[in-house]
């Protein structure tokens, strides 16, 4: 059979996507008895796309796109058959399908990976803004800026401690207690004024870290639940 033969065969058979023994052994330049051999050998070995192979109204066998693949490969595998040589039509339409599904597969997990990052991003969102509102990690600023900075309608400066101290953050001098200092939450600081009379005081004033902060903000959301 010619070329040409073979050609105008493989468009006939790209309507039903079948091709028999023969044609499959022509279109890999291989003789009938190399395809049959080859095909026992696969079907001992992938029973799902061999188990049932379909024959014509001759008793012959009919291969679908799968299966001349399939046979292909195996071939190439053992050296039968160029691995540089033309492909058959149905490997080629097979091979489409293939990089079309495989295409579809990398899109959806694209898609999904957008999606989680927006997530994420809209959920860390918040605290980012927070920690905008401090411009250095290392400052630390006291309750009454702290509760501007929160910006919980309702909650000021004094209330603030009132909530703290219900909490067990803050002592009843709203001292924060040292747990939560050694947690790198507070600190507190001496600071010293004069009395009218000239004597020199001793306040101690209680800061909060950046990361205290995001500690209080948590507790205010938990109370609003």
């Amino acid at each position: 059979m010619s070329k040409i033969q073979i050609g105008v065969l493989a468009v006939e058979k790209q309507a039903e996507k079948t091709m028999t023994t023969k044609e499959v052994a022509e279109a890999l330049g291989v003789s009938v008895d190399t395809i049959q051999k080859t095909v026992q050998k696969l079907a001992e070995n992938n029973r799902r796309l061999f188990g049932e192979i379909k024959r014509n109204s001759q008793g012959g066998y009919l291969f679908d796109e799968a299966q001349a693949t399939a046979i292909k490969l195996e071939l190439q595998n053992h050296s039968k058959v160029n691995a540089l040589s033309p492909k058959t039509t149905l490997e080629k339409q097979l091979i489409i399908q293939q990089a079309m599904q495989l295409q579809a597969e990398m899109i959806a997990e694209l898609q999904a990976e957008n999606e989680r990052q927006a997530a994420k991003i809209k959920e860390d969102a918040p605290k980012v803004e927070f920690y905008n509102a401090v411009t250095d990690s290392t400052d630390c600023i006291d309750i009454g800026q702290a509760a501007k900075i929160l910006n919980v309608k309702g909650v000021g400066r004094n209330k603030l401690f009132e909530i703290l101290r219900k909490e067990g953050v803050l002592d009843r001098k709203n001292m924060p207690y040292q747990k939560f200092v050694d947690a790198g939450l507070f600190r507190v600081i001496e600071t010293s004024f004069t009395l009218p009379d000239g004597t020199q005081k001793i306040n101690l004033k209680t800061l909060v870290f950046q990361k205290g902060l995001d500690f209080i903000r948590e507790i205010l959301q938990e109370g609003r639940k």
